[in-house]
Order: structure tokens, then sequence, then C-alpha cells
């Protein structure tokens, strides 16, 4: 057993320190820190944040002998208890990492607490000492003796367990609501002004139809006997992650929703999208999971081809559950669905890597995306649930004439009792498992869709359902997508170059999609556009110049690529139609559409 005693230590120096005992060591017993942490696929080498590290054996200091990145052996014989002691650096503020200055502590034990590799499914044990502070203590671990304020001892039945449950620590708000017949706990830190009754009455909404989803496969609906939510507040994050029981969210403050206003607003939709996303997650991918995270190895990568399934078929599913549960109307989610076709029309990577490969290449390029990434790869999470929704629309279509025909959510029900109940993964020969679970031969779809980069017949398959699936150009640099805009000129999508922001200084070139005016022209990522047709570009001023010409037109522009001024001149194209948008048919009235449309977006059978 090992256990360990957390204490954060310096708020200026942002220092957490930990004190590892192991009661029963082998002789030169090895410990190592994870390198990454399950739902994050990137080598993160948490051991970069170690800043010392000592050992003592029956009160005398032993010798630790760092042999590779984030292992460490310790000169000490079997029997006797070992002590660690190691200070960590804590300043990373995503949901990934540790964090702790005079206004929170979170920790993601992942990148905190060491492994016994010697026994690494016994129990542990951590005590959490409270800072010099009138903090609370958040977390889902299995607490043992805890103060008022959540201090103290908590238990885990394995390591796996140990690093699976984050801890927020600060003079948080918070309220609580059930779902699923068990306590929920949601816990808000940072500065706001949300109203958090309405926060909470739709987040329980969500939490509730998710149980229900899965409902009929397990009498205690939830797959945990309490969850915890750990959103921070800030001024431009957003993210979140996944765990057993738990998730630790960010997103801005604006996100949440106004006190006295009853809209939803985009971020307010953004958020609520997030917490049913990780919510989903308790199902479809800490309990349902690939063969290759059973168990994860947290110290290389683990590598699968199914990512579109775990990560895409969850982010199908976040937003839809959002208007299942009558929280956003028909128009919003379809609204949503149009912008996120918006992104597969503008995105040629998609034509060159398919899901299945983006799955396997997490590890070195969806973290990593660099100026080129439109060009050469595709998000899993975003293709994904577009396989997901073709798939869902196809079955809900025949499910229409064959009643006892299978629909997405009866997969999803299968896969849970196949796999999330008894702890099986899920194995990487896909195409077999959907076949037998929809009872269809899924073969060509999953050589079209899945193993290559073909899109599905989007018109067709929403047709049935009574929806226009509509193509035109963009209208502005701004423009996402899934809403008509008949107002259309010349602007930087439309000569396939993507800008960052930069307000009232000179634009820095982001990206150049292949193949595109600007491309054509000599134009690559990193340049600086000084002037557009003799004008002066900047964030304020670049579309209105653009606004000016047409298809067909030649404009000159001037930009700097490094410290060297150079010329171009660029034909503006006829404008692509890459931006989609869904809208339900009025004429005529198609009551057996309409009731499809309704059974898929209510979730009714």
């Amino acid at each position: 057993m090992a256990h360990y005693s957390l204490s954060f230590a310096d708020a200026a120096g942002h220092l957490i320190d930990v004190e590892m005992t192991l009661a029963a060591p082998v002789a030169d017993q090895c410990i190592a820190m994870p390198s990454w942490i399950p739902g994050s696929y990137l080598m993160r080498e948490f051991a970069r944040h170690v800043v010392t590290l000592s050992a003592s054996q029956s009160g005398a200091e032993i010798a630790t002998t760092k042999i590779d990145k984030s292992t460490w052996q310790l000169a000490c014989v079997a029997g006797g208890a070992v002590t660690v002691r190691y200070r960590v650096y804590a300043w990373d503020r995503s949901v990934r990492g540790c964090y702790f200055d005079a206004s929170r502590g979170f920790v993601n034990p992942a990148a905190a607490l060491m492994h016994n590799l010697a026994a690494p499914d016994a129990p542990c044990t951590l005590e959490l000492h409270a800072p010099a502070k009138d903090w609370r203590c958040a977390t889902a671990m299995t607490p043992h003796q805890v103060d008022a304020r959540g201090f103290g001892h908590y238990l885990a039945m394995s390591y796996d367990e140990l690093i699976d449950h984050p801890i927020e620590c600060s003079d948080f708000d918070e309220f609580t609501f059930q779902a699923g017949g068990v306590p929920h706990r949601f816990v808000i830190s940072g500065h706001h002004r949300g109203d958090l009754v309405r926060l909470r009455a739709d987040s329980q909404k969500i939490c509730q139809g998710h149980c229900d989803l899965f409902a009929s496969t397990s009498p205690s609906r939830a797959p945990f006997n309490h969850y915890v939510f750990q959103l921070h507040v800030v001024d431009d994050g957003y993210g979140g992650l996944e765990h057993r029981a738990s998730t630790a969210l960010i997103s801005p403050r604006s996100d949440l929703p106004t006190v006295g206003d009853a809209s939803i607003s985009e971020g307010y939709r953004d958020l609520l999208g997030l917490i049913s996303h990780e919510y989903f997650h308790s199902w479809n991918v800490k309990r349902i999971k690939p063969a290759a995270f059973t168990p994860y190895d947290t110290t290389t990568e683990n590598y699968t081809r199914l990512l579109w399934l775990f990560e895409g078929f969850t982010s199908y599913y976040d937003d839809l559950m959002v208007k299942r549960v009558e929280i956003i109307t028909e128009a919003d989610y379809l609204k949503v669905l149009g912008r996120r076709l918006t992104q597969l029309l503008r995105a040629p990577g998609a034509q060159i890597q398919s899901v299945a490969n983006a799955s396997f290449d997490a590890w070195i390029k969806y973290y990593r995306a660099d100026e080129n990434a439109p060009n050469s790869q595709f998000s899993y999470y975003l293709r994904g649930s577009f396989i997901a929704l073709a798939l869902d629309l196809m079955l809900r279509e025949r499910a229409a004439h064959e009643p006892a025909a299978p629909t997405l959510d009866d997969v999803m029900r299968g896969l849970w009792l196949e796999f999330g109940e008894t702890g099986v993964g899920v194995p990487e020969d896909a195409c077999a498992l959907f076949s037998r679970l929809t009872l269809l031969d899924l073969s060509d779809f999953f050589a079209r869709f899945i193993n290559g980069t073909e899109d599905p017949d989007w018109d067709a398959l929403f047709a049935p359902f009574g929806i226009n699936y509509r193509l035109r150009a963009t209208a502005s640099a701004s423009d996402r997508g899934g809403r008509d805009e008949p107002n259309v000129h010349t602007n930087l999508r439309t000569l396939g170059v993507l800008v960052a922001d930069g307000g009232h200084t000179l634009p820095v070139i982001k990206h150049v999609i292949s193949n595109s005016a600007a491309w054509q022209a000599g134009i690559s990522a990193g340049d600086t556009m000084v002037a557009v047709d003799g004008l002066r570009a900047n964030g304020s001023t670049l579309g209105k110049h653009l606004a000016r010409f047409k298809a067909g037109d030649t404009l000159s522009v001037s930009y700097f690529r490094h410290d060297v001024l150079h010329a171009t001149t660029v034909k503006v194209p006829t404008p692509k139609l890459d931006a989609a948008w869904l809208s339900v048919a009025i004429e005529p009235l198609d009551a057996e559409s309409f009731a499809l449309r309704q059974r898929w977006l209510t979730g009714n059978s």
C-alpha cells in the first residue's frame, strides 16, 4: 500500500509538497510519474514539474537515482517503510495539470502523485492538508476521515482510481442536485456573477437525460454513487476532462447565464454542451472504452483507432441531449449542426486523413496542430460526431418502417451492457461489432466514412426528416455557417486565408488553405500582411478593403516574410459553397417526416 500526504506549500512559488510512504518496499524500489493523463492523448511528461526529491528509510536518508525521464530508483532494502518527499511546481491553469496560488489550488493527481511500480494495483490512501486559508475541498474520491471543509484522509482501491479524482480547493460557490438516483455536487471557482439557480436546473436536466438514455440496462441508472462538477471560470479558457465520477471544466465567466436574462447566449449554450459532453463520458470512455485502454498505461502511448467512437459519439450526443431535454429549440440545434458541417466543408484535411487514422495519430497530431493542420488532418471529435449523426439518421429512418430495428440509442445501450458493465475493452474491429449491434452489414459504411475520407450524402440523409440541407458561399470572415446569409462579399476566407485576431495591428497569417487563391499567389502561414490594394491592412480595416472586390478581380498584396518585404497579386476566385445551413421544410407539411424528426430529437422510440 502507498500513502500520500499532500500540502499546499508555497502560494507565491506555486509549489505543492508531496510525501509518499511505501509500507513494504522491494529492494531498489522504483517509483514513476505518469507521462500522460487519460482523456488527453498527448505525452505531457509531468515529471518535468518535480523540483526536488529525496527519500529516507528507517530514519536515514537513502540515495535516489533518476533512471529515465519519469522514473526514480530508491537505494532501499526490502521490508522497512520508505518515505519519499518531493515538490511539484503547480502553475498549469488547464484541466490537465496542477495549479496553486493565493486564490485556488487544483490537483490532477496524475500530475502530482507518483506510482509504486512494485505494486501497481495496491490500495492507496491520501491525506490532504488544509492550507492556512478559508478554503473548502471538492473531490469525488472516497472520504475516510475528513473535516467539514473536505480536508483529511481519502481512500482509493488502486493507483488507477487514485489519479482519476481531481481535487478542487478554494472558496468556491456550489450547489447540489439529484440525477440518476445519486447526489451531484457542482462547484464553481473564480470571480463571476452567474445565475447559479438556472445553471443548476439546466445541469440537472442534462444529467438526468443521459442517465435515462442508459436506464434500461442498469437499475441504478448512474454508474457511480455520487458525482462532482469542478468548474473554473476565467477570462478566455475553455475545455474539460472527464473522470470516473467527476469532471474538471474551464470556461469563460461570460458564458455563465445572467440573472434576469432568460435567453440562451451562444456562450451559455457552449457551456451546457461542455457539461453534457464530459458527463456522457461517464459511460462512453470511462467505462465503455477501447481494449487498448484496459488497463491504461500512463508511461507510454496507448494506441487505438477508435477515438472517433469515444470522443466523436460523445460530441454528437452532447448538444443533442441539450435539445432533447428542451433547453434549446429545434432551430437552435439545427444551427449547431450547420456550423459543425461548415467546419467539415472548410477543411481540406478532411479529405486527406480518415477518422480512424486521426484517432491513431492523436498522440502526434491533434494536440500538436501546426500551421498546416487544416490541410493535412481533421478532428476525430468532429468527424466522429458526423459518423454518429449519419448512422443515427440512417438507423432511425429504417426503424420508422421496421419498428424492431435498433436506433443509435439502442446501440449505445448495447455497448454499455456488453462493455461498460463488464469492464471488457471494445475491440479494434468495430465494424463487426457495429454490424452485429445494428443488424446491418456496415462494411461499406466503415470503408467509405471511417477508414476512408468520403462524406455521407447529407441531403439524402436529412430529407426523410423534413430537413433541408443547403450550401452557400461564406459571407464574411466571421461567418460560421448554420444560417442563411444572402449578402456575400469577398473576404479572407474567400482567398483561403485565416489570420490571428490582431485588432488594430497588422494581421499575421495563421493558415493558408491548400490550392486556394492565396496559396497559388505564394502567401504562407506566418506572413504579416502590410497592405491590400495599396491600403494599410489591419484587423479593423482589412474586411472593408476586401469587400470592394468581386470574383475575377486582381488585388495587390504586400506582406513581410520574416523581415523581408514581398509583394504579390491575388486573383479573387468564385466563392466556394462552404457554409452549411439546415432548415425544416415548410411545404408540403409531411406528418411522417415530422414524426420521424420528433422521435430523433426527443429520443423517443
